[in-house]
């Protein structure tokens, strides 16, 4: 595993993440005339806050894996302490499971939405 080529993609991520900048524009809470130009601007709103909440979940996640690869436990599970798959770490540098435990807590995570 080459944990170099690795950090450089994740720190290629990480500025991509923080280049994309939302405008003042975009959040903006404006009354209009018109009841569907009200529903498109708060449409567009809310994706622009979605949009910034997976930003910064994924810099968060990118984050913790450049921590990782510091201390030396980047492509750790941090569940079971396995090895990560070479091929999950080419899709996902910032994995933090094995593909087992990543589904086991993907099917906790439904269970509980479901339950709510």
């Amino acid at each position: 595993m080459n944990t170099q080529q690795y950090r450089s993609q994740l720190v290629d991520k990480n500025h991509e993440l923080r280049s994309r900048q939302i405008r003042r524009e975009d959040i903006a809470v404006e009354k209009n005339a018109e009841a569907l130009d009200d529903i498109q601007q708060s449409t567009d709103r809310v994706l622009a806050f979605d949009s910034v909440a997976r930003n910064w979940q994924m810099s968060s996640l990118i984050s913790e894996a450049l921590e990782r690869i510091e201390n030396h436990s980047y492509g750790l599970c941090a569940a079971c302490d396995e090895q990560i798959s070479e091929k999950r770490l080419a899709a996902l540098p910032w994995a933090k499971y094995c593909f087992g435990c990543q589904d086991a807590t993907d099917s906790s995570n439904l269970s509980w939405k479901d339950a709510a």
